[in-house]
């Protein structure tokens, strides 16, 4: 086994335990459900990724004397060769079996598929597996002629047949140098998805497969895979990012690829992230990192965590470096102090940690990685609140009561529409005693009565001083005649705390009626103005005479029609009184009658009413008319 030379990780992009990139104890115990579905055994796959994936997470097998028997009763076709792997590969990782299964057959069965030039991809693979589980070797002869045959299947470079084949050549010892040039050439077609993730497009199943055979075949053959740790780190992205696996097959792929990256002889990958918040006050000081492997394990390795630097978002200015974080009494997770006794300003903070492992005492990596991380403050009021009025022209001065917080003012206001209400605020940071800028410093007034509400944004007049100069003339508008409950309220993201300070009460007199407590109606549920709709006016008709010169013309063919069969004469010998001539001849009449009236005042609905008797009795009478024609004309 040589010696690790790198240790890299992958960073929780979010502060809370279940998206860090790891499997936390709670994706493992949903995993561990999914597992638990392949059981009492249903068929040879379910119950071969069930037995796997238990082992992944070293969880007892459900009742293994159970999928022993199961294993025993479904070996009958021993030309099965994916059934004969199945049986053989979990029949060995249970290990407790009573009994014993043809194991010869078996082999024999797997040896035949290894000489057989037609043999498939899947083939040479549950063969070669197969033996591997049974600990059969496989002769040097067997290992050429497999070789060989992979060699011509490889002529077909997909995904998935070069996946496969890299976990065959891990079997067939020098044999299996051509496939290792192959390695580059699947790596080129993952695809990179928002610069974080690789995989390949046929999803969790091969994206494993060929990760788990570059690092097998490069430990076979003791030569470092041709993929750098940055690859290695997208992959691992992609991997964790698919703990919600529904499948059991998933689920064992997942738990095995996750083991092989947290463990080999060249890239051995340590997830780093922040315990709980990434936000540290005076209060609260300290912050936590957990340092684990992929699968949320202790890492084996001695593992060393510095922080680096820590330095203001807002004027560059480092605040530490170099600090050891400690090792806490849970052997995965390392505090250290950012904030002194002193406290630092509120704000963002970019932190950069370095994680260090060694093995015999000797340094085998250094990763460096940038974190943000929120300094949090707490605001007080270390200056008297000034409430008061002044004319709207601003000829006086402003006449102000103070206030202490978190004390309201014990007299009510009186404000008219000719004056400002005015209110002054100081807010500091506790510990370092200096102002803040806040994002949200709102002055918020609300109407006993109606119980509507009016927000107002406090200006920073300078660096130590909010103000609100509120002209009611200009604001008569919206506010009414009333009392009004006056608030204040601070916020920010970094702040520890939120301020909801009750000032005081005022009453405005702004010559508008005060609402009635009675009913008070809030506006959105007013009558609304109501919506008419203007339908096209209809286009002007033309003057009767031109309508009825133009229908005058239209009859002009039919007036034809009847001077031409009193020309050519007409012979009516052929017409017989038959109920079925007289029917057909009225109901055509009746339905070219009906086609006026739809014309003149039926609407289609009633037109069709009368149609359909009209059509019917045509039909009836013309087909019986024309089948007496018919006969008249055969004699």
């Amino acid at each position: 086994m040589r010696s690790l030379t790198l240790l890299s990780f992958c960073l929780a992009v979010s502060c809370c335990a279940a998206a860090s990139n790891h499997l936390s104890g709670y994706d493992r115990q949903r995993l561990q459900q999914v597992i638990d579905s392949a059981f009492p055994p249903k068929n040879l796959a379910s119950a071969h990724y069930g037995v796997l994936a238990n082992k992944a997470l070293n969880h007892a097998i459900p009742k293994p004397e159970d999928v022993c028997k199961f294993l025993s009763s479904s070996l009958s076709d021993f030309t099965n060769i994916e059934q004969n792997y199945y049986v053989a590969s979990t029949w060995k990782a249970i290990g407790t079996c009573s009994g014993n299964i043809d194991s010869a057959a078996i082999i024999k069965s797997f040896n035949e598929a290894l000489n057989k030039a037609t043999s498939s991809i899947m083939d040479l693979y549950f063969a070669t597996s197969g033996l591997k589980a049974l600990g059969s070797p496989i002769s040097s002869q067997t290992q050429k002629k497999t070789a060989d045959t992979l060699r011509t299947l490889l002529k077909d470079d997909s995904v998935s047949n070069i996946a496969h084949a890299l976990h065959i050549a891990t079997h067939l010892g020098k044999e299996a140098a051509f496939a290792f040039d192959r390695i580059e050439d699947v790596l080129v077609l993952a695809d990179e998805v928002d610069g974080k993730f690789l995989q390949f497009e046929s999803g969790l199943g091969i994206t494993a497969l060929v990760i788990s055979g570059t690092f097998g075949l490069a430990e076979e053959l003791k030569k470092d895979p041709p993929i750098t740790p940055q690859q290695t780190i997208k992959f691992a992205n992609y991997f964790v990012s698919r703990r919600t696996v529904q499948t059991v097959k998933g689920a064992q792929n997942l738990l095995n690829v996750l083991s092989i990256l947290s463990q080999n002889s060249f890239q051995t990958h340590v997830s780093v992230s922040v315990v709980g918040s990434k936000t540290v006050s005076l209060e609260d000081p300290t912050i936590s990192m957990r340092v684990c492997d992929l699968l949320g394990r202790p890492v084996t390795a001695q593992i060393g965590l510095t922080l680096e630097s820590f330095v203001r978002a807002s004027d560059k200015a480092q605040i530490l470096s170099m600090v050891k974080f400690e090792q806490t009494s849970d052997k995965m997770v390392y505090q250290a102090r950012l904030v002194k006794p002193k406290g630092e300003t509120p704000g963002l903070y970019h932190m950069t940690v370095s994680v260090t492992a060694s093995a015999a005492s000797k340094l085998i990596g250094n990763v460096e990685m940038p974190l943000d991380i929120k300094i949090l403050g707490h605001a007080v009021f270390p200056k008297p609140l000034l409430i008061g009025t002044a004319d709207a022209d601003q000829v006086t001065q402003p006449k102000f009561e103070k206030l202490t917080y978190p004390n309201k003012l014990g007299q009510v206001l009186e404000v008219d529409s000719h004056q400002k209400l005015t209110l002054r605020f100081t807010v500091m940071e506790k510990v370092t005693n200096k102002p803040l800028n806040v994002h949200q410093a709102f002055i918020l007034l609300t109407h006993q009565t109606t119980k509507e509400e009016f927000i107002f944004v406090a200006e920073n007049a300078d660096s130590e001083q909010y103000k609100l100069d509120l002209d009611l003339s200009s604001k008569s508008k919206d506010l009414s005649s009333g009392t009004y409950t006056i608030d204040l309220i601070i916020g920010d993201m970094i702040l520890s705390n939120s301020v909801l300070w009750k000032v005081a009460d005022v009453k405005l007199n702004l010559g508008s009626a005060v609402p009635s407590p009675a009913a008070p109606v809030p506006a959105m549920y007013l009558p609304k103005h109501e919506i008419k709709h203007l339908f096209r006016e209809p286009e002007r008709r033309p003057p009767v005479f031109v309508s009825n010169l133009f229908t005058g013309l239209l009859l002009i063919p039919l007036l034809l029609l009847f001077i031409m069969w009193y020309k050519l004469g007409i012979n009516l010998s052929n017409f017989s009184f038959s109920l079925s001539t007289i029917g057909f001849h009225l109901g055509l009449g009746g339905i070219f009658c009906l086609f006026g009236l739809f014309w003149l005042q039926l609407n289609m609905f009633e037109t069709l009413k009368y149609l359909l008797g009209l059509g019917l009795v045509t039909f009836l009478s013309g087909n019986s008319l024309l089948a007496k024609l018919a006969n008249q004309h055969k004699r």
